[in-house]
């Protein structure tokens, strides 16, 4: 029997439902307003790099501003903080290839409406992925800046800003070149910001984890495994 989601549960919604994110104070910080932060994160590394990022692109914090008030969000977990819930019997299954490195995916509503985007990124495994490579902090930092722009600017925030389904951002189609793909060119956009080397192919290319032979994602665009019905 297919799989097909029941719900979807944030072990730690509790921690994901404070702002995380400072309100605006200048042109560097991210603006809020009574319907909090539309990025969202628990864990302190990722909240970090998200504040980064925010600081240095202002493509990043316009598209972000856009989303301010309309109560639609990315919540930025780890492996961890999913949990599929099966329909047929309510059994708790692994919502998150352990062997990726991040995944993205909408939780489509009624009409196709997308109020909520997942992004997965699997931190545990990137940082032991350094550690075995002898990565330099400063390697292993970039490398999840880049995980998390391709994730959230290139997939997550097209989804929320068209507010449902249409607003799909993919990746590279077979024999399309990688940086005519949507993600890609949304992710150079915020890359040149923050003065990365642009992507010109996909996969784990541009990253320090190539040397790991590790797959980012084996998906063709932003709608994956763990949220089987999402397509």
């Amino acid at each position: 029997m297919s799989r097909t989601v029941a719900c979807v549960t944030l072990t730690v919604l509790g921690a994901l439902a404070v702002p995380e994110i400072p309100a605006a104070q200048g042109p560097a910080e991210l603006p809020l307003s009574g319907g909090g932060t539309p990025l969202i994160a628990s864990d302190g590394i990722l909240r970090d790099r998200l504040t980064h990022i925010a600081r240095r692109s202002a493509s990043w914090r316009e598209d972000v501003a856009r989303l301010v008030g309309t109560g639609r969000r990315v919540f930025v977990l780890t492996p961890a903080q999913v949990v599929v819930a099966e329909a047929v019997d309510d059994t708790n299954i692994s919502a998150f290839d352990p062997t990726l490195v991040a995944a993205a995916a909408p939780v489509p509503g009624p009409d196709s409406a997308v109020r909520t985007v997942l992004v997965v990124v699997n931190l545990a495994l990137i940082e032991e992925l350094h550690q075995r490579l002898g990565s330099l902090p400063a390697q292993f930092l970039a490398d999840l800046d880049q995980v998390l722009v391709h994730e959230i600017y290139g997939h997550a925030l097209p989804y929320l800003l068209a507010g449902d389904l249409s607003g799909r951002c993919p990746d590279p189609q077979p024999g399309q070149h990688a940086s005519e793909a949507c993600s890609i060119q949304r992710e150079n956009t915020v890359r040149e910001e923050l003065r990365l080397r642009r992507r010109n192919g996909y996969g784990l290319e541009g990253l320090a984890l190539a040397r790991s032979g590790r797959d980012w994602s084996r998906s063709r665009d932003a709608v994956h495994a763990f949220l089987p019905t999402a397509q």
